[in-house]
């Protein structure tokens, strides 16, 4: 048995029996491990507002080679972005980006760039960044981080740099494609991608998240960013995200109410 300390952020936590919590955390130095949490759910006073989502912590636990949980001893906590998430539309952000770090966080393994980004984009939506413009940020390095921007710059078809392309299109699998390759693949293309789409992604390149200067329209549900972007994790990961429905229902414009009936 080896107790471990580290730095983490806290992504989810779920019931087990009738006191006891398994809490998934996303560490500096040791990447996503999940542990149970004793008796956390009867008494708040052992670990407090630590276990609220998002929240960084310091944590203690004992590993166990041979088991998939380990045991939770301690939970401090160093910063809370419990009060943001008063607002729907930024606890949904925040569910957005624990849910993908969760998905391609890795065990066992240093995690020092990805860790600084969770940070990053957590203090930027509780400083105003929109929450749209915010998950894109995170989705576009989350990909460099992990080595998959390539499918970024260059065409899927050909090879051509998408930097000097035009008329460049996001296919069906949120591969880019080039005009010519977009026009032999004809019926399994949609959404065009141009200037805005790049110059999102290079302001992203060399921007902290809270200096993007960009309109949250390039990056809303629906557009060439969230189909390339979020395509590309989510084929990674050969799943779907759930929780971009619930960030994509806090962030709908209030719908008209047509006339009375007559």
């Amino acid at each position: 048995m080896i107790v471990r300390h580290d730095e983490a952020y806290v992504l989810r936590t779920q019931e087990l029996g009738e006191s006891d919590l398994i809490v998934s955390l996303f560490s500096r130095e040791h990447g996503t491990l999940r542990g149970v949490a004793r008796a956390a759910r009867n008494s708040r006073r052992r670990f407090g507002g630590a276990l609220e989502v998002a929240t960084r912590v310091r944590v203690a636990w004992t590993e166990s080679p041979r088991r998939e949980l380990h045991r939770i001893e301690q939970l401090d906590c160093l910063r809370s972005h419990a009060a943001m998430q008063s607002d729907p539309a930024l606890q949904a952000g925040c569910a957005v980006v624990c849910e993908v770090t969760e998905a391609l966080g890795r065990e066992g393994q240093s995690e020092g760039r990805a860790f600084q980004l969770v940070g990053a984009v957590l203090e930027a939506l509780e400083r105003g960044c929109h929450p749209w413009v915010a998950v894109r940020y995170f989705e576009y390095w989350m990909l460099r981080i992990h080595g998959l921007v390539a499918e970024l710059e260059s065409c899927a078809g050909c090879g051509e740099a998408l930097a000097a392309a035009a008329n460049a299109r996001v296919d069906r699998h949120g591969a880019l494609r080039c005009a010519r390759c977009a026009a032999e693949a004809a019926g399994v293309l949609h959404h065009p991608f141009g200037a805005p789409e790049r110059a999102f992604l290079g302001e992203a390149r060399h921007r902290a998240p809270g200096a993007m200067s960009c309109t949250p329209t390039v990056a809303a549900p629906g557009s060439a960013l969230e189909a390339v972007l979020r395509g590309t994790l989510e084929s990674f990961v050969e799943r779907r995200f759930r929780t971009y429905r619930h960030l994509a229902r806090a962030t709908a414009p209030p719908s008209v109410p047509g006339p009375a009936p007559r």
